[in-house]
């Protein structure tokens, strides 16, 4: 998101630092402050830095099976459940079609 946002300003190599710490938030924030300024010479040095940091992420990407086996927590209302699981689902990759999600809601239900 940050990259689409940014991508006027590509050739500023400054700004792209500046503005991507201005985006960071909570954890992230505390990575770049704890961050050694002598591995940071450049926009791709802080690039590289961030994506080794956080690639933990891509590596967790939600599989078809993982989402079959969510269940509703006893705290959370159907409909915060159903909004928990759609926002889970459009993360699974291969992605979940309409179709899919009906057939596991009503599973759900059953």
């Amino acid at each position: 998101m940050y990259c689409r946002k940014i991508g006027a300003y590509a050739k500023d190599k400054e700004l792209l630092i500046h503005l991507f710490q201005e985006s960071f938030t909570r954890v992230a924030i505390t990575w770049y402050a704890n961050l050694e300024p002598s591995r940071v010479h450049s926009w791709n040095d802080l690039m590289v830095a961030f994506v080794r940091q956080y690639q933990y992420n891509f590596d967790m990407v939600l599989d078809r099976m993982e989402l079959q086996n969510m269940c509703k927590k006893g705290h959370e209302s159907f409909k915060e459940y159903a909004q928990r699981w759609r926002d889970l689902a459009a993360q699974v990759v291969p992605l979940v079609t309409e179709k899919d999600d009906s057939r596991h809601i009503t599973s759900v239900l059953l």
